[in-house]
Protein backbone atom coordinates (compact mmCIF):
# COMPACT_ATOMS: atom_id res chain seq x y z
CA UNK A 1 0.00 0.00 0.00
CA UNK A 2 1.16 3.19 -0.85
CA UNK A 3 1.67 6.08 1.27
CA UNK A 4 -1.29 8.31 -0.40
CA UNK A 5 -3.46 5.58 0.04
CA UNK A 6 -2.95 4.85 3.89
CA UNK A 7 -5.59 7.54 5.38
CA UNK A 8 -8.17 6.70 3.24
CA UNK A 9 -7.91 3.31 3.88
CA UNK A 10 -7.34 3.87 7.69
CA UNK A 11 -10.03 1.64 9.40
CA UNK A 12 -12.46 4.14 11.77
CA UNK A 13 -10.98 2.01 15.01
CA UNK A 14 -7.73 3.80 14.62
CA UNK A 15 -9.11 7.49 14.24
CA UNK A 16 -8.52 9.32 17.74
CA UNK A 17 -12.19 10.13 17.73
CA UNK A 18 -13.72 7.19 17.86
CA UNK A 19 -11.17 6.35 20.59
CA UNK A 20 -12.30 8.90 22.57
CA UNK A 21 -15.91 7.89 22.48
CA UNK A 22 -15.41 4.79 23.41
CA UNK A 23 -12.93 6.22 26.30
CA UNK A 24 -16.03 8.50 27.04
CA UNK A 25 -18.13 5.52 27.18
CA UNK A 26 -16.14 3.21 29.23
CA UNK A 27 -15.42 6.50 32.14
CA UNK A 28 -19.32 6.88 32.17
CA UNK A 29 -20.16 3.39 32.94
CA UNK A 30 -17.19 3.01 35.73
CA UNK A 31 -17.72 6.11 37.10
CA UNK A 32 -21.60 4.73 37.48
CA UNK A 33 -20.60 1.49 38.51
CA UNK A 34 -18.30 3.24 41.30
CA UNK A 35 -20.79 5.94 42.47
CA UNK A 36 -23.28 5.98 44.94
CA UNK A 37 -25.97 4.95 42.88
CA UNK A 38 -24.81 1.42 42.54
CA UNK A 39 -22.95 1.30 46.08
CA UNK A 40 -20.55 -1.66 44.76
CA UNK A 41 -17.76 -0.20 47.21
CA UNK A 42 -17.31 1.99 50.03
CA UNK A 43 -17.90 5.59 49.04
CA UNK A 44 -13.99 6.88 50.06
CA UNK A 45 -12.71 4.34 48.56
CA UNK A 46 -14.71 5.36 45.30
CA UNK A 47 -13.60 8.35 45.62
CA UNK A 48 -9.49 7.67 46.04
CA UNK A 49 -10.14 5.51 42.98
CA UNK A 50 -11.84 8.34 41.31
CA UNK A 51 -9.19 10.60 42.02
CA UNK A 52 -6.45 8.38 40.84
CA UNK A 53 -7.98 7.51 37.26
CA UNK A 54 -7.87 11.35 37.33
CA UNK A 55 -4.63 11.79 37.36
CA UNK A 56 -3.75 10.95 33.71
CA UNK A 57 -5.88 13.84 33.14
CA UNK A 58 -5.14 16.06 35.80
CA UNK A 59 -1.42 16.26 34.39
CA UNK A 60 -2.90 16.21 30.79
CA UNK A 61 -4.68 19.96 31.86
CA UNK A 62 -1.72 21.40 33.76
CA UNK A 63 0.93 20.84 30.82
CA UNK A 64 -1.95 21.99 28.66
CA UNK A 65 -2.33 25.47 30.50
CA UNK A 66 1.14 25.26 31.13
CA UNK A 67 1.69 26.45 26.69
CA UNK A 68 -2.17 27.93 26.14
CA UNK A 69 -1.02 31.75 27.50
CA UNK A 70 2.47 31.53 25.28
CA UNK A 71 0.47 29.96 22.72
CA UNK A 72 -2.19 32.50 22.62
CA UNK A 73 0.45 35.67 22.84
CA UNK A 74 2.52 33.97 19.67
CA UNK A 75 -0.94 33.51 17.80
CA UNK A 76 -2.27 36.55 18.22
CA UNK A 77 1.11 38.59 17.59
CA UNK A 78 1.36 36.48 14.29
CA UNK A 79 -2.10 36.62 12.99
CA UNK A 80 -1.88 40.28 13.09
CA UNK A 81 1.68 40.87 12.10
CA UNK A 82 1.23 38.48 9.32
CA UNK A 83 -1.78 40.17 7.77
CA UNK A 84 -2.11 44.40 7.53
CA UNK A 85 -3.98 47.52 9.24
CA UNK A 86 -6.86 47.11 7.76
CA UNK A 87 -7.53 42.90 7.75
CA UNK A 88 -6.20 42.82 11.09
CA UNK A 89 -8.64 45.39 12.12
CA UNK A 90 -11.76 44.29 10.47
CA UNK A 91 -11.59 40.98 11.58
CA UNK A 92 -11.45 42.00 15.21
CA UNK A 93 -14.01 44.16 14.52
CA UNK A 94 -16.41 41.59 12.91
CA UNK A 95 -15.17 38.69 15.61
CA UNK A 96 -15.85 41.24 18.42
CA UNK A 97 -19.53 42.37 16.64
CA UNK A 98 -20.50 38.35 15.77
CA UNK A 99 -19.63 37.51 19.58
CA UNK A 100 -21.91 39.82 21.04
CA UNK A 101 -24.80 39.11 18.82
CA UNK A 102 -24.54 35.15 19.21
CA UNK A 103 -24.07 35.88 23.18
CA UNK A 104 -27.29 37.72 22.99
CA UNK A 105 -29.17 35.53 21.38
CA UNK A 106 -27.97 33.24 23.79
CA UNK A 107 -29.48 35.15 26.44
CA UNK A 108 -31.98 35.54 24.68
CA UNK A 109 -32.80 32.23 24.17
CA UNK A 110 -32.57 31.56 28.05
CA UNK A 111 -35.29 34.13 28.78
CA UNK A 112 -37.38 32.16 26.09
CA UNK A 113 -36.86 28.41 27.86
CA UNK A 114 -37.10 29.25 31.21
CA UNK A 115 -40.09 31.00 30.47
CA UNK A 116 -41.42 28.21 28.54
CA UNK A 117 -40.47 25.09 30.83
CA UNK A 118 -40.34 27.20 34.33
CA UNK A 119 -38.35 25.18 35.78
CA UNK A 120 -38.26 26.42 39.41
CA UNK A 121 -41.65 26.01 39.64
CA UNK A 122 -41.59 22.52 40.86
CA UNK A 123 -38.96 22.97 43.60
CA UNK A 124 -40.25 21.87 47.12
CA UNK A 125 -40.81 25.11 49.07
CA UNK A 126 -39.79 23.49 52.41
CA UNK A 127 -36.40 22.03 50.77
CA UNK A 128 -35.81 25.25 49.68
CA UNK A 129 -36.27 27.08 53.51
CA UNK A 130 -33.81 24.38 54.44
CA UNK A 131 -30.88 26.07 51.76
CA UNK A 132 -28.06 27.55 53.25
CA UNK A 133 -25.64 29.99 51.23
CA UNK A 134 -23.04 27.88 49.57
CA UNK A 135 -19.41 28.92 50.83
CA UNK A 136 -17.66 30.73 47.74
CA UNK A 137 -17.02 34.58 47.71
CA UNK A 138 -19.37 36.60 46.12
CA UNK A 139 -18.26 38.93 43.34
CA UNK A 140 -19.53 42.52 42.74
CA UNK A 141 -19.35 43.18 38.66
CA UNK A 142 -20.28 46.70 39.84
CA UNK A 143 -17.57 47.53 41.88
CA UNK A 144 -15.49 49.58 39.95
CA UNK A 145 -18.41 50.69 37.86
CA UNK A 146 -17.98 50.11 33.92
CA UNK A 147 -14.55 52.45 33.52
CA UNK A 148 -13.56 50.30 36.23
CA UNK A 149 -14.68 47.30 33.65
CA UNK A 150 -13.23 48.84 30.77
CA UNK A 151 -9.39 49.67 31.93
CA UNK A 152 -9.40 46.09 33.31
CA UNK A 153 -9.06 44.81 30.45
CA UNK A 154 -6.01 46.31 29.70
CA UNK A 155 -2.56 45.00 30.42
CA UNK A 156 -0.32 47.10 32.87
CA UNK A 157 2.52 43.85 33.31
CA UNK A 158 2.48 41.75 30.91
CA UNK A 159 4.60 39.34 33.16
CA UNK A 160 2.28 39.71 35.40
CA UNK A 161 -0.63 38.82 33.22
CA UNK A 162 1.21 35.65 31.90
CA UNK A 163 1.84 34.78 35.69
CA UNK A 164 -2.10 34.96 37.09
CA UNK A 165 -3.35 33.21 33.76
CA UNK A 166 -5.12 36.76 32.95
CA UNK A 167 -5.81 35.73 29.23
CA UNK A 168 -8.29 38.63 28.44
CA UNK A 169 -5.11 40.75 29.47
CA UNK A 170 -2.83 39.01 27.68
CA UNK A 171 -4.78 38.62 24.06
CA UNK A 172 -4.63 43.20 24.91
CA UNK A 173 -1.35 42.88 25.09
CA UNK A 174 -0.73 40.61 22.25
CA UNK A 175 -2.64 42.44 19.93
CA UNK A 176 -1.19 45.75 20.97
CA UNK A 177 2.35 44.08 19.87
CA UNK A 178 0.76 42.58 16.84
CA UNK A 179 -0.23 46.47 15.58
CA UNK A 180 3.01 47.72 16.79
CA UNK A 181 5.18 45.40 14.61
CA UNK A 182 3.15 46.06 11.86
CA UNK A 183 4.49 49.66 12.32
CA UNK A 184 8.40 49.01 12.56
CA UNK A 185 10.66 47.86 9.64
CA UNK A 186 11.54 44.15 9.08
CA UNK A 187 14.85 44.34 10.35
CA UNK A 188 13.84 45.52 13.48
CA UNK A 189 10.28 43.43 14.05
CA UNK A 190 11.63 40.27 12.30
CA UNK A 191 14.07 38.97 15.24
CA UNK A 192 10.67 38.76 17.73
CA UNK A 193 8.17 37.34 14.66
CA UNK A 194 10.84 34.74 14.71
CA UNK A 195 10.43 34.00 18.56
CA UNK A 196 7.11 34.07 18.34
CA UNK A 197 6.82 31.57 15.40
CA UNK A 198 9.15 28.94 17.73
CA UNK A 199 6.82 29.48 20.45
CA UNK A 200 3.94 28.62 18.43
CA UNK A 201 5.75 25.68 16.74
CA UNK A 202 7.04 24.27 20.54
CA UNK A 203 3.40 24.24 21.62
CA UNK A 204 1.86 23.19 18.91
CA UNK A 205 4.49 20.34 19.01
CA UNK A 206 3.50 19.42 22.52
CA UNK A 207 0.00 19.12 21.68
CA UNK A 208 0.41 16.87 19.03
CA UNK A 209 2.44 15.05 22.18
CA UNK A 210 -0.21 14.96 24.40
CA UNK A 211 -3.59 14.50 22.31
CA UNK A 212 -1.62 10.85 21.46
CA UNK A 213 -3.33 9.96 25.50
CA UNK A 214 -6.37 12.05 25.18
CA UNK A 215 -8.64 8.72 25.27
CA UNK A 216 -7.28 7.64 28.86
CA UNK A 217 -7.60 11.25 29.79
CA UNK A 218 -11.51 11.42 28.33
CA UNK A 219 -11.40 7.60 30.53
CA UNK A 220 -10.30 9.47 33.70
CA UNK A 221 -12.05 12.54 33.99
CA UNK A 222 -14.99 11.49 33.33
CA UNK A 223 -15.06 8.42 35.41
CA UNK A 224 -14.13 11.35 38.15
CA UNK A 225 -17.19 12.97 37.58
CA UNK A 226 -19.45 10.27 37.94
CA UNK A 227 -17.95 8.75 41.18
CA UNK A 228 -17.61 12.80 42.61
CA UNK A 229 -21.22 13.71 41.74
CA UNK A 230 -23.60 10.50 41.05
CA UNK A 231 -26.37 10.13 38.76
CA UNK A 232 -28.49 11.17 42.21
CA UNK A 233 -27.64 15.09 41.70
CA UNK A 234 -29.87 15.13 38.41
CA UNK A 235 -32.79 13.52 39.74
CA UNK A 236 -33.09 16.84 42.52
CA UNK A 237 -33.29 19.69 39.88
CA UNK A 238 -34.16 17.42 36.54
CA UNK A 239 -36.18 20.16 34.95
CA UNK A 240 -33.83 22.71 35.55
CA UNK A 241 -31.05 19.74 34.05
CA UNK A 242 -33.28 19.33 31.23
CA UNK A 243 -34.06 23.20 30.60
CA UNK A 244 -30.29 23.78 30.15
CA UNK A 245 -29.35 20.76 28.46
CA UNK A 246 -32.27 21.88 25.71
CA UNK A 247 -30.81 25.37 25.21
CA UNK A 248 -26.94 24.09 24.66
CA UNK A 249 -28.86 21.86 21.74
CA UNK A 250 -30.75 24.61 20.61
CA UNK A 251 -27.36 27.07 20.56
CA UNK A 252 -25.72 24.23 18.94
CA UNK A 253 -28.43 24.04 15.87
CA UNK A 254 -27.65 27.54 15.79
CA UNK A 255 -24.14 27.10 14.99
CA UNK A 256 -24.81 24.53 12.03
CA UNK A 257 -27.35 26.90 10.68
CA UNK A 258 -25.00 29.94 10.91
CA UNK A 259 -22.43 27.78 9.24
CA UNK A 260 -25.02 26.43 6.28
CA UNK A 261 -26.01 29.90 5.74
CA UNK A 262 -23.31 31.94 6.19
CA UNK A 263 -20.29 30.09 5.39
CA UNK A 264 -22.08 28.10 3.17
CA UNK A 265 -20.55 24.49 3.80
CA UNK A 266 -22.38 21.17 5.21
CA UNK A 267 -23.16 21.20 9.19
CA UNK A 268 -22.76 17.91 9.20
CA UNK A 269 -18.99 17.82 7.85
CA UNK A 270 -18.32 20.58 10.22
CA UNK A 271 -19.70 18.70 13.38
CA UNK A 272 -17.87 15.61 12.31
CA UNK A 273 -14.71 17.37 12.03
CA UNK A 274 -15.24 19.48 15.48
CA UNK A 275 -15.77 16.29 17.73
CA UNK A 276 -12.41 15.74 18.34
CA UNK A 277 -12.62 19.04 19.68
CA UNK A 278 -15.95 18.42 21.73
CA UNK A 279 -14.91 15.39 23.38
CA UNK A 280 -11.96 16.55 24.86
CA UNK A 281 -14.14 19.78 26.13
CA UNK A 282 -16.20 17.40 27.14
CA UNK A 283 -13.88 16.08 28.99
CA UNK A 284 -11.54 18.91 30.87
CA UNK A 285 -14.67 21.26 31.09
CA UNK A 286 -12.09 24.12 29.69
CA UNK A 287 -12.28 25.81 26.85
CA UNK A 288 -9.11 27.51 27.76
CA UNK A 289 -7.60 24.12 28.45
CA UNK A 290 -8.78 22.99 24.43
CA UNK A 291 -7.94 25.89 22.63
CA UNK A 292 -4.46 24.46 21.45
CA UNK A 293 -6.26 21.25 20.09
CA UNK A 294 -9.49 24.06 18.61
CA UNK A 295 -6.36 26.12 16.75
CA UNK A 296 -4.95 23.04 15.60
CA UNK A 297 -8.44 21.73 14.40
CA UNK A 298 -9.87 24.83 12.87
CA UNK A 299 -6.91 25.51 10.64
CA UNK A 300 -6.36 21.70 9.75
CA UNK A 301 -9.89 20.59 9.43
CA UNK A 302 -11.86 23.53 8.64
CA UNK A 303 -9.54 25.14 6.60
CA UNK A 304 -9.34 28.27 7.96
CA UNK A 305 -6.48 30.41 7.27
CA UNK A 306 -3.56 31.26 10.35
CA UNK A 307 -4.38 35.12 9.96
CA UNK A 308 -8.00 34.72 10.69
CA UNK A 309 -7.88 31.27 13.35
CA UNK A 310 -5.00 32.96 15.13
CA UNK A 311 -6.51 36.04 16.33
CA UNK A 312 -10.23 34.46 16.36
CA UNK A 313 -10.03 31.24 18.54
CA UNK A 314 -7.78 33.08 21.31
CA UNK A 315 -10.41 36.05 21.24
CA UNK A 316 -13.25 33.89 21.09
CA UNK A 317 -11.85 31.03 23.97
CA UNK A 318 -11.88 34.61 25.84
CA UNK A 319 -14.77 36.19 25.38
CA UNK A 320 -16.98 33.59 23.20
CA UNK A 321 -18.76 32.21 25.76
CA UNK A 322 -22.47 31.96 24.45
CA UNK A 323 -23.16 28.98 26.79
CA UNK A 324 -22.12 30.76 29.96
CA UNK A 325 -24.23 33.51 28.51
CA UNK A 326 -27.41 31.51 28.44
CA UNK A 327 -26.88 29.19 31.60
CA UNK A 328 -26.12 32.38 33.70
CA UNK A 329 -29.65 33.91 32.77
CA UNK A 330 -31.05 30.45 33.35
CA UNK A 331 -29.80 30.11 36.83
CA UNK A 332 -30.95 33.67 37.48
CA UNK A 333 -34.55 32.66 36.15
CA UNK A 334 -34.54 29.07 37.77
CA UNK A 335 -33.51 30.80 41.17
CA UNK A 336 -36.49 33.47 40.57
CA UNK A 337 -39.31 31.73 39.92
CA UNK A 338 -38.13 28.72 42.79
CA UNK A 339 -38.48 31.61 45.84
CA UNK A 340 -41.45 32.88 43.70
CA UNK A 341 -39.44 36.50 43.25
CA UNK A 342 -41.19 38.46 40.02
CA UNK A 343 -38.83 40.30 38.25
CA UNK A 344 -39.37 43.64 37.16
CA UNK A 345 -38.08 45.23 33.36
CA UNK A 346 -35.69 46.90 34.54
CA UNK A 347 -34.18 43.51 36.59
CA UNK A 348 -34.53 41.31 33.23
CA UNK A 349 -32.52 43.90 31.14
CA UNK A 350 -30.09 43.99 34.09
CA UNK A 351 -29.83 40.13 33.96
CA UNK A 352 -29.12 40.63 30.26
CA UNK A 353 -26.08 43.11 30.53
CA UNK A 354 -24.98 40.95 33.54
CA UNK A 355 -25.09 37.92 32.17
CA UNK A 356 -23.40 39.32 28.81
CA UNK A 357 -20.55 41.15 31.05
CA UNK A 358 -20.23 37.81 33.01
CA UNK A 359 -20.11 35.96 30.09
CA UNK A 360 -17.12 38.01 28.83
CA UNK A 361 -15.12 38.12 31.39
CA UNK A 362 -15.43 34.30 33.03
CA UNK A 363 -12.01 32.31 32.82
CA UNK A 364 -12.59 29.31 30.32
CA UNK A 365 -11.59 26.77 33.68
CA UNK A 366 -14.37 24.74 35.25
CA UNK A 367 -16.99 26.73 36.93
CA UNK A 368 -15.04 29.43 37.08
CA UNK A 369 -18.87 31.26 36.42
CA UNK A 370 -20.23 30.68 39.92
CA UNK A 371 -18.77 33.54 42.00
CA UNK A 372 -19.96 35.95 39.02
CA UNK A 373 -23.22 33.76 39.47
CA UNK A 374 -22.93 34.93 43.21
CA UNK A 375 -22.38 38.86 41.93
CA UNK A 376 -25.55 38.41 39.86
CA UNK A 377 -28.09 37.39 41.58
CA UNK A 378 -26.62 39.76 44.49
CA UNK A 379 -26.77 42.89 42.72
CA UNK A 380 -30.86 41.77 41.81
CA UNK A 381 -31.47 41.02 45.81
CA UNK A 382 -32.09 37.18 44.91
CA UNK A 383 -31.00 34.95 47.26
CA UNK A 384 -27.44 33.80 46.75
CA UNK A 385 -28.36 30.62 48.55
CA UNK A 386 -30.76 29.32 46.04
CA UNK A 387 -27.28 28.46 43.97
CA UNK A 388 -26.67 25.60 46.06
CA UNK A 389 -29.61 24.60 44.27
CA UNK A 390 -27.46 24.12 41.17
CA UNK A 391 -24.29 23.29 42.66
CA UNK A 392 -24.62 19.52 42.38
CA UNK A 393 -24.93 19.52 38.62
CA UNK A 394 -22.86 22.59 37.61
CA UNK A 395 -20.02 20.50 37.00
CA UNK A 396 -21.74 18.14 34.80
CA UNK A 397 -23.50 20.94 32.87
CA UNK A 398 -20.03 22.39 33.42
CA UNK A 399 -19.12 19.68 30.28
CA UNK A 400 -21.82 20.77 27.94
CA UNK A 401 -21.10 24.61 28.39
CA UNK A 402 -17.47 23.84 27.32
CA UNK A 403 -18.51 21.64 24.20
CA UNK A 404 -20.68 24.84 22.93
CA UNK A 405 -18.35 27.20 23.81
CA UNK A 406 -15.74 25.45 21.53
CA UNK A 407 -17.97 25.03 18.93
CA UNK A 408 -18.70 28.67 18.95
CA UNK A 409 -15.43 29.41 18.66
CA UNK A 410 -14.63 27.61 15.44
CA UNK A 411 -17.93 28.57 14.32
CA UNK A 412 -17.02 32.16 14.46
CA UNK A 413 -13.34 31.29 12.99
CA UNK A 414 -15.32 29.43 9.92
CA UNK A 415 -17.60 31.79 8.90
CA UNK A 416 -15.19 35.08 9.16
CA UNK A 417 -12.92 33.22 7.61
CA UNK A 418 -15.22 32.91 4.32
CA UNK A 419 -16.84 36.29 4.57
CA UNK A 420 -13.30 38.19 5.13
CA UNK A 421 -11.85 36.49 2.33
CA UNK A 422 -14.96 37.24 0.21
CA UNK A 423 -14.31 40.87 0.84
CA UNK A 424 -10.57 41.28 0.56
CA UNK A 425 -10.73 39.80 -2.94
CA UNK A 426 -13.75 42.45 -3.54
Amino acid sequence: MSETEKPTNTHFRQQLWFKVLIALFLGFSVGSLLSENFGLVNVNTARTLGQWLALPGTIFMMLLKFIVLPLVLSSVILGIASSNDVKALKTLGFGVSYILCTSALAIALAFVLAGWIQPGLVMNPEYLGQLSPPEMQRLDLTENGLIGMITGIFPTNIFSHLSQNQMLQVVVAAIIIGFGLLHMDNKSAQPLLALMESVQSLCMTIVLWLMKYTPIVVFGLIANVIITKGLGAISAVSLFFINVLIGLLCIILVYLFIIAVFAKKSPWEFLRNCREVMALALATSSSSATMPVTLRVTESLHGVKPQISRLIIPLGTTINMDATAMYQATVVLFIAQAFGIDLTTAQMVTIVLLSLVASIGAPGIPSASLPILAGTLASQGLPVEGMALILGVDRLLDMGRSVVNVTGDMTAATVLNRYINNKSND
